[in-house]
């Protein structure tokens, strides 16, 4: 346990490095409200993360939560403002999300700091955000760190294909994130899906790795129109990634599963070989919007601080 000196000083330091490093490319702090409406949520969350949401009744009998994620209320907010996308908006934060757990090793409160790029579709917009990605985390002394790329739409393409029901869909899930090539080939089996468009999807789903090696691989594959042009995209991402300086921290894993719902695009994680959990999350979900009556395309990040700094107390120190 971090002990309240040290948690505060954490915090002061993840929020100069964000101030430092994004504030000159027109990046705004915000700040959000801690309590947000339980409908806010209802929507957006699977059945197993609205059992994760801290709910409370105010005087009037409404249920309120103690806000679960940023992205979403921050979505709210600029959707109150910009109904259409005129200009970019860029945002970031270093604040508290709160959620609960079967797994008591895991807090209620965790903080994170993150970016919201609020601007149209493009693999420069979702390369920008993925090389800042990196930058924080270098800023922050980390260096031993991999970003892995996926691609959300690659999921939804496969359930597109197979006519899964959301039962199925949630089975054929559970096997990619487990990584479990044998038990999905036997479903798509027992489906009676065409061999060629069985080993295409295990092909597709089980590809990860050294990125020059997965796009190439593809290129030997007949590939339907939707499943090419997301591969392409996630090849242009990496190029204008690789571009920036980033391209040895950089992997692809287009089996990725996230456990928010609500992405769409290209999404990504970042690791360290010291701990085995995720030290940020993100991707594009340009469809958030529309809940609030909007049409708001964005890509952003949020980095678990309490796991980056773990990850810094363990690092080798490096001798420049």
């Amino acid at each position: 346990m971090r002990n309240i000196f040290q948690s505060a000083e954490e915090e002061f330091e993840i929020r100069e490095v964000f101030r430092n490093s994004f504030s000159g490319r027109g990046y705004r702090e915000v700040n959000l409200p801690v309590l947000e409406r339980y409908e806010t949520y209802e929507s957006l969350q699977t059945i197993q993360n609205r059992k994760s949401l801290l709910k409370l009744i105010d005087h009037t009998g409404d249920i309120l939560v103690l806000r679960p994620d940023v992205t979403i209320p921050l979505m709210r907010e600029i959707a109150t403002t910009y109904e259409n996308l005129s200009e970019e908006v860029r945002c970031w934060y270093v604040q508290s999300v709160f959620r609960q757990s079967d797994d008591l090793t895991i807090p209620t409160e965790r903080r994170q700091a993150g970016i919201e790029l609020f601007s149209n579709q493009s693999a420069e917009n979702d390369a920008e955000v993925i090389g800042l990605a990196c930058l924080a985390l270098t800023e922050l002394g980390l260096h031993d760190f991999k970003i892995e790329l996926g691609h959300a739409g690659i999921l939804h393409e496969l359930n597109r294909i197979l006519q899964l029901t959301t039962d199925e869909q949630l089975q054929v899930k559970s096997y990619i994130q487990m990584k479990n090539r044998s038990e999905l080939a036997s479903f798509l089996q027992q489906h009676n899906i065409k061999n060629q468009t069985k080993d295409l999807l295990l092909e597709t789903i089980f590809s990860y790795g050294e990125a020059t090696s997965v796009f190439n691989r593809f290129r030997e594959h007949p590939l339907n129109n939707q499943l090419s042009t997301i591969i392409q995209h996630i090849e242009a991402v990496y190029e204008l990634v690789v571009a920036s300086g980033y391209g040895n921290h950089v992997t692809v894993d287009l089996g990725m599963v996230n456990e928010m719902d609500y992405y769409s695009g290209i999404q990504f994680q970042g690791f360290s070989s010291t701990i085995g959990k995720p030290l940020l999350m993100g991707g594009r979900y340009d469809e958030v919007s529309q809940n609030f009556k909007a049409q708001l395309p964005a890509v952003g990040f949020a980095c678990d601080v309490e796991a980056i700094f773990t990850v810094k107390t363990t690092e080798p120190r490096r001798i420049e």
